[in-house]
């Protein structure tokens, strides 16, 4: 079962490109989803969350404060560094256990780990292919401030906070260009995914 790592700059199209191969019939690990999980009431992740930046972090319903917690990472490196250190062993541990459930059930299958951070957490050590997925700085940030509701200035700084997307496609197996029409992405991955096969075999 080929374990192929997709990544991508802030507000690339990452989600979208994933949805084009869970079309095609890949099993999907996205770390999103994961990070959410590892910070639900009750987790340990959320604990540790609270002991490192404060109260101020928690809702009254005892849910993460979303807003209150970016408000602190997204202006500075550092602490973002400290919070990714805190949720990624938790997340890389229900990465493994989730793959190991789909390797179980089919060896054959394909499954893509969606992960923002491939790179950054050298989780990519533990994949059999990379892919990276990229568009114009001005796309970013256009559809980074539309999406997560914020104005283009942060959206900025988010672009800035992260690994530059000219290093993630130097490290990466495959690239796929999201800054045209949806079309010539999807014929981008359809490509990728008839190489993946054959790694698969």
């Amino acid at each position: 079962m080929p374990l192929i790592g997709l990544t991508g700059g802030y507000a690339s199209g990452k989600s979208s490109v994933t949805a084009m191969f869970r079309e095609l019939g890949a099993d999907v690990i996205d770390c999103d989803i994961l990070a959410r999980q590892v910070v639900e009431p009750g987790a340990e992740g959320l604990a540790q969350v609270k002991e490192k930046f404060g109260p101020g972090v928690i809702s009254e319903d005892g849910t993460l404060n979303r807003a209150a917690l970016g408000a602190i990472v997204f202006n500075d490196r550092g602490k973002l560094n400290a919070l990714e250190a805190v949720l990624h062993p938790h997340i890389r541990q229900r990465l493994f256990a989730q793959s190991q459930k789909l390797l179980a059930a089919d060896p054959r299958r394909i499954v893509i780990v969606d992960a923002a951070l491939l790179f950054e957490t050298e989780l990519s050590r533990h994949m059999d292919k990379c892919i990276a997925v990229t568009c114009l700085k001005a796309q970013q940030v256009e559809r980074g401030a539309k999406r997560d509701k914020i104005s283009p200035q942060d959206a900025e700084k988010r672009v800035a906070l992260q690994m530059p997307i000219s290093q993630k496609t130097a490290l990466a197996d495959y690239v796929v260009d999201n800054s045209g029409s949806a079309a010539a992405t999807r014929a981008q991955v359809e490509q990728i995914w008839n190489s993946l096969k054959e790694v698969g075999k």
